[in-house]
């Protein structure tokens, strides 16, 4: 498949961990690859009002977080894989072949993935639901990807 006829299937939100604080980053899905896309940092005070309060922080950044880096965000939903990665000098691809694993853990309050490839490994925190997830990736990693779901009568009080 070209480059050129390469589409973004799909999109998922997520932090990366810091040692002081944590980076927003957007894990484009195509058809061929998934590109990590940088959107912001936060401080270590980001990630402590994250762990207290998970989602409603997230809310409260998007209020008090600088214009400039929302536009960036706005503008990377609208545009072709090849200008997502010239966005930032930091963004990056993997390309599936290249993934071994990932493993997607559903918690009461968020999903925790692992991403393992050939390099490196990645440990990311979302609040995209796990069956959007599934949908995104099962397609490209088949048995590359491992889901630990939350038993239903937790999922089902969660809902309420």
């Amino acid at each position: 498949m070209s480059r050129e006829s390469e589409s973004i299937v799909g999109e998922i939100p997520v932090v990366a961990r810091l040692s002081l604080g944590i980076e927003r980053l957007i894990l484009f899905v195509t058809d061929t690859r998934v590109i990590v896309a940088h959107a912001g940092k936060r401080g270590a005070g980001a990630y402590a009002t994250s762990a207290l309060f998970g989602r409603l922080s997230g809310g409260v950044e998007d209020v008090v977080k600088s214009g400039g880096e929302s536009l960036g965000k706005r503008a990377l939903h609208s545009i072709t894989p090849a200008k997502i990665l010239a966005a930032d000098k930091d963004n990056f691809h993997l390309r599936f072949e290249e993934i071994i694993s990932v493993r997607l853990v559903e918690t009461p309050f968020t999903r925790e993935m692992t991403v393992l490839t050939t390099d490196d490994k990645f440990e990311f925190q979302t609040h995209q639901s796990v069956d959007s997830i599934i949908e995104l990736l099962q397609v490209h990693l088949e048995s590359k990807l491992t889901v630990e779901r939350l038993p239903e009568a937790i999922r089902k009080n969660r809902k309420h």
